[in-house]
């Protein structure tokens, strides 16, 4: 068994799937991909301003979005921006560097793993599987 990292865990978009079906998934990734550019793009003005709760506010929101999703290199890169400036400190320049590239795969990620769902056959609710 390999312990290989993987910017995305399967296992929160299975369950969505199982509790809602492709509709439901559909419906939470489409928020979340519509959300994270204007959060990044507000985490990068407040960058810009030096404006460090501004910064943490905004890595707040991506944290959360990330996270019910399962998006593990978005979730993990957001919170450490969320950290370092909740202490009032400018996030790095690689962190940041990071997080963009996380959120701009998030988006390959999240489709490639919806068409797997449906692929495999996994059923939704009343569905048969």
């Amino acid at each position: 068994m390999s312990n290989a990292h993987h910017p995305l865990n399967r296992a929160y978009l299975a369950d969505i799937f199982e509790a809602g079906g492709e509709a439901l998934v559909q419906d939470v990734v489409g928020t979340f991909l519509e959300d994270a550019p204007r959060r990044m793009r507000a985490l990068n003005d407040a960058v810009t301003a030096g404006d460090w709760q501004g910064v943490s506010q905004a890595a707040h929101g991506i944290v959360s979005g990330a996270s019910m999703l399962g998006l593990t290199d978005v979730a993990e890169s957001a919170q450490q921006c969320e950290h370092t400036a909740g202490q009032g400190i400018r996030p790095a320049a690689d962190l940041l560097q990071r997080l963009h590239a996380a959120v701009a795969a998030a988006s390959g990620l999240l489709r490639t793993e919806i068409a797997r769902l449906v692929a495999a056959g996994e059923s939704g609710p009343g569905e048969p599987a």
